[in-house]
């Protein structure tokens, strides 16, 4: 008797189960679909082995027990072969709740096939070596596994993952051995292959995408990865479900990293979970590489979570110490905030590092503000890196004046974005860090040292009377140790003098310009014959000690000082700025004054000794047209003489 493939086929499925539920399971449809799909396969098998047995021993059997019996198990096999087909769809469609003409395209073939197990006839061939059953029930199977196969193959070919190429071998491995398995068991019907093709299918399944041993963080045990957030979470989408995820961040990782060690930070994460009152009853997922978080269905349970949910930061004890982790914690609405999986990961980086509370609960609830600023921070990343790729840049040039001529003397270049049609003006404040963050700013810096060079040669501004122009250098520009050539490359290229560019560097650069490569090239660029200014002073550390360590030819005092030296009300700003000017002098550097809006405020800072000025009292940034007709207003020998100490 033929009970060898229907005994494997139990055995293998059974390996399953025990791995299956040995680990903990996400709790999501497709995940209850496969377990629906086991519990058939092994119904299916028990019913075929039966089947078997009534083929050799037809005395314990009646015809209609026998017929029965055979109804049972052609009904599994057309309601697992149904499964088979919806878990696959499930798994590839976009949306996940049916229309009801799409359920009815579904369930069709099933219910046909029903109808022919009810009122079909069978039929039995038996002999020593061969039996089995045949007739129009036997043939409901064939009619739903032809039916599905096709409606896979189509669904596949349609499907973004397969022409993505993902599981794309493992999906054509599958529906050969099940087709071939299917031809076999229809030539061949002694064979009885229809346990193996159930076995195949539960195999298929579980090794590819319901192994939970994949879904669990291969980090910390206790929670599951992030490939499993962010497939539960494309399933809740899919589904329109309406959920909250709660999301918890490691804030000191660089001060926990810089003491501890990496595996310090994970272990952090770890026992911050068992923290968790009930942590065991949520499924807790691994969201970003130094966060963790759970989704709540419900609003009631939300509200007690807010209302009980107190953040303290406590201290853990760890395998070999104690560490005081730092966490922010923030909850985002779904679909009602963000709509997509990609999004809501995007999301998540975004407030990462924390965002200002609107409650007085320690849970930070992200508002559909947040969930637009990081929209449009994505949107300018999009737009940068077009940009980038297209020279989609324009240097605009901001006059800067000799404080008693009110002449232009000098200028700074100042990139913007060419963008008028989508989001309008973007602040430099903006992109300029989001292309340090994305590894574009050395292609931007060269992009716009090129267009400078461009325009000083095109106009022989470099053979008129100014002093120079000032080019920003970013932090992360600095860092690079191909920048110097790179910039002394394009000024030869344009046949320019080093001693007209004057590269403005921040004050927080300056603090660390200690560090080896930073100080290598500010020292290469000043060999050259570069001047180095330091921009926005009274921003950062503001300390003199740092502006030893750097030459500087010029000191940009920022407009903040400026200002509340002149709001009326602080008095002491004022001293400071006085002093400020004082010592500036006093070790050789030349000052401009930023942000300069009213004559009194230019008059006063002349009268402290300010050789510079600059502010939209006098013009602001300007196209390189704009900025030529400016010029063309002046006189080009006024006002030089009192410079020449930038060309020493």
């Amino acid at each position: 008797m033929s009970y060898g493939l229907q005994i494997a086929s139990l055995v293998i499925i059974f390996i399953v189960v025990m791995e299956f539920y040995r680990y903990r399971r996400l709790n999501l449809l497709t995940t209850k679909m496969f377990e629906v799909l086991i519990f058939l396969s092994v119904t299916s098998i028990l019913f075929k082995s039966l089947c078997i047995f009534s083929y050799y021993n037809p005395e314990h059997f009646t015809i209609l027990s026998a017929k029965l019996i055979h109804q049972l198990f052609y009904v599994t096999v057309n309601i697992n072969i149904w499964m088979i087909y919806m878990y696959i769809d499930l798994r590839t469609r976009s949306i996940k709740n049916y229309t009801t003409p799409q359920f009815v395209l579904r369930i069709l073939p099933l219910f046909l096939s029903f109808l022919m197990v009810l009122l079909g006839d069978i039929n039995y061939y038996c002999e020593p070596d061969e039996a089995y059953a045949y007739g129009i029930i036997p043939l409901s199977s064939y009619f739903a596994f032809s039916c599905y196969f096709l409606m896979i193959v189509f669904l596949l070919l349609r499907s973004e993952h397969f022409k993505e190429k993902q599981y794309h071998f493992e999906f054509i491995l599958f529906l050969s051995i099940w087709l071939v398995t299917a031809l076999v068991e229809y030539l061949c019907p002694y064979m009885h292959l229809s346990s193996a093709s159930s076995c195949v299918a539960v195999l298929f399944y579980y090794l590819i995408f319901e192994n939970p041993k994949d879904h669990t963080d291969k980090d910390i045990s206790s929670a599951f990865s992030r490939y499993a957030f962010e497939y539960t979470v494309q399933e809740f989408f899919k589904l329109r479900r309406h959920f909250w995820v709660i999301n918890f961040s490691l804030q000191n990782v660089e001060a926990i990293r810089s003491t501890y060690g990496q595996k310090a930070c994970i272990e952090c994460l770890e026992k911050a979970i068992q923290t968790i009152p009930e942590f065991k009853s949520y499924n807790i997922f691994r969201t970003l590489e130094y966060s963790f978080g759970f989704i709540i269905n419900s609003k009631e349970e939300l509200n007690n979570l807010y209302g009980s949910y107190k953040l303290s930061d406590r201290t853990l004890f760890l395998t070999d110490y104690m560490v005081a982790p730092s966490f922010s914690v923030c909850s985002i609405e779904c679909p009602a905030i963000v709509s997509s999986s990609e999004g809501l990961i995007s999301l998540l980086a975004f407030c990462k590092n924390g965002v200002e509370s609107k409650s007085g609960s320690s849970i930070q609830i992200i508002d559909k503000s947040t969930a637009e600023k990081r929209n449009y921070i994505a949107a300018v990343e999009s737009l940068l890196q077009k940009a980038v790729d297209e020279d989609g840049f324009e240097v605009y040039y901001q006059p800067i004046v000799n404080s008693i001529t009110h002449k232009c003397v000098y200028f700074e270049a100042l990139v913007r974005l060419k963008d008028k049609d989508t989001l309008g003006y973007i602040s430099p404040d903006v992109f300029i860090p989001i292309a340090e963050k994305k590894g574009l700013i050395s292609q931007l810096g060269d992009r716009v040292m090129n267009k400078v060079c461009s325009f000083v040669r095109k106009y022989n501004l470099d053979k008129q009377s100014f002093v120079g122009v000032g080019v920003n250098l970013s932090g992360f520009q600095l860092q690079d140790p191909s920048l110097p050539y790179r910039l002394h490359q394009s000024v030869k290229n344009y046949d320019i003098s080093t001693k007209f560019i004057n590269f403005e560097i921040t004050e927080t650069i300056a603090v660390h310009s200690r560090n080896a490569v930073i100080a290598a090239n500010i020292e290469k660029l000043k060999k050259m014959g570069y001047k180095f200014s330091m921009d926005d002073f009274g921003t950062g550390y503001s300390n003199f000690s740092n502006m030893s360590s750097i030459n500087y030819d010029l000191v940009k005092i920022d407009k903040s000082m400026i200002w509340q030296a002149f709001d009326g009300k602080n008095r002491k700003s004022m001293t400071v700025l006085i002093s400020i000017i004082n010592m500036i002098h006093s070790i050789g550097c030349t000052v401009v004054a930023e942000g300069i809006e009213t004559e009194s405020q230019a008059e006063f800072l002349r009268e402290c000794g300010i050789e510079f000025l600059q502010g939209f009292f006098f013009s602001k940034p300007l196209s390189e047209d704009s900025f030529l007709e400016y010029l063309s207003k002046l006189d080009d020998d006024s006002g030089v003489s009192e410079l020449n100490i930038l060309k020493k």
